[in-house]
């Protein structure tokens, strides 16, 4: 059966097309008893569970089951709150029919090409809403779809914890979050050469580690004189080879690597052809990017409380979007360029505390050692 969605600071869950909102005891009630499924409890155990650090009445437990039954009313399909005379209540779950949609291939093909769409345009609460409701729509996820949708929304230790995925599936993925907190560029760079070698990468992630991400690492690292060599390449190939879907990303990777070389009169035109060109692609995640350049670019004219209200506008695409790994990247970006242009004080503070509590909040220091176990094990 599909898990129900718990949301435990609003005290609501969701299952399907249903929310159900519950007073805060009621809640930890319906939760304890649905972890717990099958198994009967006595009034005493649910009032210790749930009421511990207070003195309830008698009827406290009674009058909580009664609502609770009455709001899960709707999910009763698939689950029922029974009482048991004389020893108290169990919360069973039914075994429900999967959609015959799941087996409709006209159907899995268009949700799935919809997941495509969503996930080009940016759609973070779109792509959440389908991968979570898959039995509705009809479609079981593909292993690319699901490593993207885990590292969109942040899961990163999921990728440490599925075991049942192999390192070269994931390798891609692993990279990124290792690169989100390495200092040392020019390593992340050497990591994401040596996959880029590697027979076993699937190919759907190889064109996008050898025309995008090394890229973005040598012009991280300042070596941007390879930068400027690689950038002719990859944007030759892109054109040969008609691959769309880079062209934003390059022309944005192109920007910013003229930003840190500090032409103003080349920086204006390029930026220039960029936004004309980014018309023709009204992507969230690229125009926030974006936004974030321009505000690099306002830095570089000295101008910071312009700089920061492109920040913010990027930064609040970057939300719409759902997409933390962008969010972080970014912060990295400001960060190195406030470093690079020598700008203290009070802007430069705030984006290294900002950075600072993205990386604590998604335990990046954590999951970078434990990740370099790996690519150590795998890449060298």
């Amino acid at each position: 059966m599909e898990k129900i969605q718990f949301s435990q600071t609003d005290y609501y869950v969701t299952y399907r097309s249903e929310k159900i909102v519950f007073l805060p005891k009621e809640y930890h009630l319906f939760n304890y008893l649905y972890q717990n499924p099958s198994r009967i409890f006595t009034r005493e155990e649910l009032l210790n569970a749930v009421w511990s650090m207070e003195n309830p009445i008698d009827r406290t437990v009674d009058d909580h089951i009664y609502r609770v039954r009455k709001k899960i009313q709707p999910l009763s399909p698939i689950m029922e709150i029974k009482t048991i005379r004389g020893q108290g209540y169990l919360l069973i779950l039914k075994e429900i029919h999967k959609s015959p949609l799941l087996t409709d291939n006209e159907v899995s093909t268009q949700v799935k090409s919809l997941f495509h769409t969503y996930h080009r345009y940016g759609q973070g609460d779109a792509l959440k809403l389908l991968a979570e409701n898959q039995n509705v729509f009809g479609f079981q996820i593909d292993l690319p779809n699901l490593l993207y949708f885990h590292f969109m929304k942040g899961d990163f230790s999921w990728f440490l914890e599925a075991h049942e995925i192999t390192f070269w599936e994931k390798c891609f993925y692993l990279l990124h979050i290792y690169s989100l907190v390495e200092s040392d560029k020019e390593k992340c760079f050497d990591y994401f050469t040596c996959a880029l070698l590697a027979e076993e990468i699937p190919d759907y992630h190889r064109s996008e580690m050898k025309l995008l991400n090394r890229l973005s690492l040598l012009i991280f690292s300042k070596q941007l004189d390879e930068a400027a060599t690689l950038l002719h390449q990859c944007k030759k190939e892109i054109v040969e080879k008609n691959m769309e879907g880079f062209i934003p990303l390059i022309l944005l990777s192109e920007l910013w690597l003229t930003l840190l070389q500090q032409d103003i009169l080349r920086i204006e035109a390029t930026m220039q052809e960029t936004e004309t060109k980014l018309a023709s692609y009204p992507y969230l995640r690229e125009n926030a990017h974006f936004s974030i350049i321009k505000g690099i670019y306002w830095l570089l004219k000295n101008n910071q409380l312009k700089a920061k209200d492109f920040f913010d506008e990027g930064f609040q695409l970057l939300q719409e979007a759902k997409f933390i790994p962008g969010i972080l990247m970014n912060i990295n970006m400001i960060v190195f360029c406030l470093e690079d242009f020598g700008i203290s004080g009070t802007l430069q503070t705030y984006y290294q505390k900002l950075k600072d509590k993205y990386i604590q909040e998604y335990k990046l220091n954590e999951l970078h050692s434990k990740i370099e176990l790996q690519l150590q094990y795998h890449l060298k």
